[in-house]
């Protein structure tokens, strides 16, 4: 560690604080994802095959960026190099729906214009005329009008007959269709409809079978696939087929010394590639991080000697430090949801954070008091990012505030029940129009369906012993305690 100076590990913490901490992209418009941005983990490549259909991940862990990258010529033939077996290069991608609008978006606002209610046989019409929009601009290389395709949708046999007909021109050309579907938990503010529409689209998406060089893909949610309310017999199969967006260790690790290796800041740059050389690890490229050919990238033992230097081994000093875990682990241990999935957003939170607090030492880059920080911070931005997807989260969370978890499952539903929490949820809902966290029962109990909600979505678990549990991401911010555990933010 000789040829790493103090003023290394101060640019390096300056290049680690200068990261965006906002790093939620869209698959049009202006957030959409940046060549630089990318970073392609071994396994998501099959998440990107335009032969599986769905694929599933909660916020953060990547959806919109994807469909953002298979939308761009420039991103998508990064990704051909990074997936060089996708025929990503031969590929062309439309989008299907976006949640966002503009030339190349499709909002919810389209949908209400086409389909009334819960009708599912205008839910269908309407997501056939996206494929047949998607196929025929690709076909004439220009923009059709929806409405156009919403007809030829309305019959059956000439849908197919023109499917059949873009399909073979592709086939004829050895090019194939991409359809990205995003954003699809935006569709409706109600169960019946959101459920109507679902069901319509995964039924097209299954009749999509017929055809060898159009593919629809589908970003969704877990909540949303796995919900059981849809009825559709073929799901099964859908579901078994379905691909999830993980992130190992390895992988947020990965991503994070890529940025620091390729950070806009020069002198930054130069500071960490010392410590890589001193550490040996080996210098990093563009290209090698695109294609993981970095050897850092997978080597977890390698990675925490990197972390170690940047921060020490363990999250305290002394002989006993070993007992408060090494800080390779911690964040990954305190980050996951109850699923036990960590987000590169959130790992990117508490890492940028942490550079962000205090003082750095002379032969550290960031401390585990940085790191505990970032816990809180990573917290935070995780319920307030949670919120804009669910935003009948924080009315949940508010009345347990000093609660001490674990829990009986009577204390939780006994707090719920004296806030009516559930009344007040769904009041607020149905006042501004958003999906409340399940459909309101007549029958009372509704306090066990709140604690399904809050489970489907990762943020509460039950324990073995029949306690209920929340995990540091979401305890934190929502003032919960925990013996032992990380204090909570306030």
């Amino acid at each position: 560690m000789a040829k790493v100076s103090k003023d290394d590990f101060q640019l390096i913490r300056d290049g680690l604080a200068s990261i965006p901490s906002d790093v939620s992209s869209d698959a049009v418009g202006s957030a959409v994802p940046k060549l630089e941005d990318i970073f392609a983990p071994q396994n998501h490549a099959a998440a990107l095959d335009p032969a599986t259909a769905i694929v599933v991940g909660a916020r953060g862990t990547g959806k919109s960026f994807w469909s953002g990258v298979l939308g761009q010529q420039t991103t998508r033939s990064a990704a051909a190099t990074a997936y060089p077996n996708l025929r990503l290069d031969r590929t062309s991608v439309e989008f299907g729906f976006t949640g966002i609008g503009g030339p190349r978006g499709t909002t919810k606002d389209t949908i209400d214009k086409w389909v009334s209610g819960e009708n599912r046989h205008e839910a269908l019409v309407f997501w056939w005329a996206t494929i047949l929009r998607a196929s025929e601009q690709t076909i004439k290389g220009m923009p059709v009008d929806l409405s156009a395709m919403i007809e030829i949708a309305r019959d059956s046999d000439a849908r197919d007959r023109l499917l059949s007909e873009h399909d073979e021109a592709l086939k004829k050309q050895d090019k194939l269709l991409l359809v990205v579907f995003d954003a699809l938990d935006t569709v409706a503010y109600t169960w019946p409809r959101r459920r109507i529409l679902t069901i319509a689209l995964l039924e097209v998406v299954w009749s999509m079978r017929a055809f060898r060089s159009i593919h629809a893909k589908l970003f969704l949610r877990g909540d949303q696939i796995d919900d059981d309310g849809l009825q559709f017999v073929e799901l099964p199969k859908l579901r078994a087929g379905a691909v999830k967006l993980v992130w190992l260790p390895t992988d947020l690790y990965g991503l994070l010394f890529s940025r620091l290796a390729l950070s806009v800041q020069a002198d930054a740059k130069a500071a960490f590639g010392r410590l890589l050389t001193a550490t040996g690890a080996g210098p990093a490229t563009l290209e090698g991080i695109l294609t993981r050919k970095w050897s850092i990238l997978t080597d977890s033992k390698l990675q925490a000697a990197v972390m170690g230097a940047l921060s020490g081994p363990y999250m305290a000093a002394g002989p006993h430090g070993y007992k408060k875990g090494k800080t390779y682990d911690w964040p990954i241990k305190h980050l996951a949801d109850a699923f036990n999935e960590v987000t590169p957003r959130s790992f990117l939170e508490l890492m940028i954070s942490a550079a962000k607090i205090g003082q750095a030492p002379n032969d550290k880059s960031i401390t585990p008091e940085g790191i505990r920080h970032g816990l809180r911070a990573a917290s935070k931005t995780r319920v307030d990012q949670l919120h804009q997807e669910f935003p009948w989260i924080k009315g949940v969370l508010a009345p347990l505030d000093g609660l001490l978890l674990p829990a009986k499952e009577t204390n939780v539903f006994r707090v719920w029940a004296a806030a009516k929490t559930t009344a007040v949820v769904i009041k607020d809902a149905e006042k501004n129009e958003y999906l409340p966290p399940f459909t309101p029962s007549k029958h009372g109990g509704d306090e066990k369906l709140l604690y399904e909600a809050m489970r489907n979505i990762g943020v509460m678990a039950r324990r073995k012993d029949g306690r209920l549990d929340m995990p540091d991401l979401f305890r934190v911010a929502a003032n919960l305690l925990k013996k032992g555990g990380t204090t909570p933010i306030g």
